[in-house]
């Protein structure tokens, strides 16, 4: 009961993230356009996911060993003065990238424009990155889940409607990148005021066991930027103009309804990471299995209805931003059904790294990536966008048999809950079968649009709860906490 209002509480805040991530968008998608969106979306790509891998390494580690209990405080500090350094090494590589992009000929390729535009922006949203992934990583290690996720909210909250002001005040790339920065250092202030566990000064060999473990986490963190950005890069690489700008643009609005559906699985993974670890350092595998169960049984329960949601109307969701964007509908499909084999990939290796085998999520996030590389510049290539996309399905496929297999070989009875996911596609199914019957009838319009989601998840949810048994129990159990929000 406990961690199922933890991760509503979670849930809840991601759902306040998506949300203002939306707004975000498509204030910057409808009033500054798909180029400028496209623009704004590899400099992000740059400043606060590529280059801060290494940081995102560390920051796992913080998580990781906070949460084993001994000596937080010097793990949390150890773990702020390594990513400092790398900011420092990262914004030398960053200003000198720059400075030789514009001194010898620049080419028209997307990425690069935005690398020589916006270096400073790039640099200041390094930061950023920085101080929150490692904050935030270090409330999750102090059991502190549902802390961190409203302090996310809060980021995202303030983020976007700085973004919102500044575009509509007719501001550009740039304002808004700094704005997204800004937010960030805010809120990571914040966070420490916040934190019951403040950062103290580290020895040797806290900072050797962040580096322990950070070492092998740098590739989760290097999985989660292939699976999430790679594709972007590319198309950053290989399209060029204000037309690539623009496709980039339509790209991430189609990923970012792919995401918003995946917002439940992230809740329950960050809520039972730090407990897992807790019970694996105690040996009771058991309680892990039946952890990794209820995650894998409830993980699929808005992105499984969202896939047949984006195959029979995504079109008139796409329509929601502007006419332009319609054309992504095909790249949309297949960036939810990416998303779909995903949500269930993370939770098999969120539990093979609670049960500190950081070694052999490496391998299969290894093997994902090569994957990934490979089928993003030949299909990019081949292919442009959607190429792109079928690349991203494809690899995210191949890491849920991996994860599936590295479980299997760590855990004596690895649970796979066949009956409540069978029932969450059986109400999907329902669910778009309505749908196909009901668009025709519904106008055009926005407002129409969202009444059509709308109508579609309440079909869902009702079939849901009929065929559901376990949904049903689970319901009833957290009625009490939304009660008392």
């Amino acid at each position: 009961m406990r961690l199922g209002k933890t991760a509503l509480y979670h849930f809840g805040t991601q759902v306040v993230i998506s949300v203002s991530g939306f707004l975000a968008t498509f204030a910057i998608g409808v009033f500054g356009g798909s180029a400028d969106l496209g623009n704004y979306t590899l400099a992000v790509a740059v400043g606060f996911f590529w280059l801060a891998i290494p940081i995102s390494g560390v920051a796992q580690a913080v998580n990781k060993r906070m949460s084993e209990g001994a000596d937080p405080g010097q793990y949390f500090g150890g773990g702020l003065a390594l990513n400092g350094v790398l900011v420092v090494c990262l914004t030398a590589v960053v200003s000198l990238t720059s400075w030789l992009l514009q001194v010898v000929e620049t080419p028209n390729q997307t990425i690069v424009r935005v690398i020589v535009e916006y270096d400073v922006e790039i640099v200041i949203l390094l930061v950023g990155a920085a101080a929150i992934k490692t904050v935030l990583f270090g409330l999750q290690g102090q059991k502190r889940v549902a802390r961190a996720g409203a302090l996310r909210a809060l980021d995202r909250v303030v983020r976007s409607g700085s973004q919102v002001a500044l575009i509509l005040l007719g501001f550009g790339v740039a304002a808004i990148t700094l704005g997204h920065a800004a937010s960030l250092l805010f809120v990571s202030i914040v966070a420490i005021v916040l934190a019951p566990i403040r950062p103290s000064v580290p020895r040797l060999e806290h900072l050797r066991g962040l580096g322990e473990y950070a070492k092998y986490a740098w590739v989760g963190a290097l999985r989660s930027r292939v699976y999430g950005w790679l594709d972007t890069l590319v198309l950053g690489i290989f399209l060029t103009g204000t037309t690539g700008a623009s496709l980039i643009g339509i790209y991430e609005v189609a990923w970012g309804i792919g995401s918003l559906l995946a917002t439940a699985s992230a809740s329950i993974s960050s809520t039972l990471f730090p407990e897992m670890s807790d019970l694996s350092s105690d040996g009771d595998y058991d309680r892990v299995a039946h952890f990794l169960d209820e995650a894998l049984a409830f993980s699929g329960v808005i992105v499984l209805p969202g896939l047949v949601g984006a195959i029979t109307i995504g079109e008139r969701i796409l329509r929601f931003y502007s006419g332009e964007y319609v054309r992504g509908y095909v790249v949309l499909v297949i960036l939810v059904g990416a998303y779909t084999a995903d949500v269930y990939a993370n939770q098999l290796l969120n539990t093979v790294n609670a049960v500190d085998r950081p070694d052999a999520s490496m391998r299969v996030n290894a093997v994902f990536i090569l994957v990934n590389v490979v089928l993003n510049v030949v299909l990019v290539w081949q292919f442009s966008w959607v190429g792109a996309a079928v690349a991203t399905a494809v690899s995210a496929s191949v890491r849920t048999a991996g994860g599936g297999i590295v479980v299997h070989s760590i855990l004596e009875e690895a649970p796979l809950p066949i009956r409540p996911i069978g029932s969450q596609v059986v109400a999907s199914i329902a669910m778009g079968g309505a749908i196909v019957l009901l668009a025709p009838s519904v106008p055009a319009g926005r407002l129409w649009t969202i009444s059509l989601v709308g109508a579609g998840a309440t079909i869902y949810f009702t079939v849901l709860i009929a065929l559901s048994g376990r949904f049903r129990t689970k319901v009833q159990s957290l009625v009490p906490a939304v009660v008392s929000v």
